[in-house]
């Protein structure tokens, strides 16, 4: 599977398929980025690689180009040369290959880091939450359990109360009970009286 370039402008960084801006310094562009990035400028003097920041003085130091050429391009591209340009050009184009490569490869190692940086600081941040919860979590349930006992503890006081409540519910009904017939025996009593004096009254 051949390695996919991609556009070296590190906000960009996207795929490149079609057509794209090389330049000297070995770096590529989409055609977006490199407009954007003044590489299309007529003004070759001030052209300036947005990647290494070597200055583009030539015309030819940054040029578009066609990543998927045609079978007649490929045919007459080279044609014409000596073998030994044609030898010099090939070994450049794969340098341009083996240095974009290089450049992905160290691009995915320091993302690869930055991420395992993050995690481990993510990992250390949930470890510090979890033992926060758990803490928090131990001293619920420790309040939990006290509230629970104080609970218990109501429950029989409420239970003892209820006791109370009926013991003394009881000697009341009993004292009331003993109190109304005292005041009925007293009632007979003062009948019992009143019938003696008016039977000697009657007697008289």
């Amino acid at each position: 599977m051949d390695f996919l370039l991609r556009c070296n402008s590190l906000k960009c960084r996207r795929q490149l398929n079609d057509r794209a801006v090389v330049t000297t310094c070995s770096h590529i562009f989409c055609i977006a980025c490199s407009e954007a990035l003044g590489l299309a400028s007529a003004n070759v003097s001030n052209r300036i690689c947005p990647a290494c920041e070597m200055q583009l003085s030539n015309p030819d130091d940054a040029v578009a180009t066609q990543l998927n050429p045609t079978e007649d391009y490929k045919t007459s591209v080279l044609s014409g040369l000596s073998p030994s340009i044609i030898l010099e050009c090939a070994g450049r184009g794969l340098s341009f290959y083996s240095y974009q490569t290089t450049q992905e490869i160290v691009y995915q190692e320091y993302l690869a880091k930055t991420l395992a940086d993050k995690y481990n600081t993510l990992s250390g941040q949930m470890d510090n939450v979890i033992h926060d919860a758990n803490t928090e979590i131990a001293s619920l349930r420790d309040k939990l359990q006290g509230e629970s006992s104080d609970q218990r503890a109501l429950e029989k006081q409420n239970r003892e109360l209820a006791d109370a409540l009926r013991k003394k519910s009881k000697t009341e009904a009993q004292t009331r009970h003993l109190y109304n017939a005292l005041k009925r025996q007293q009632l007979a009593g003062g009948i019992e009286l009143a019938a003696e004096y008016d039977a000697e009254n009657v007697v008289q």
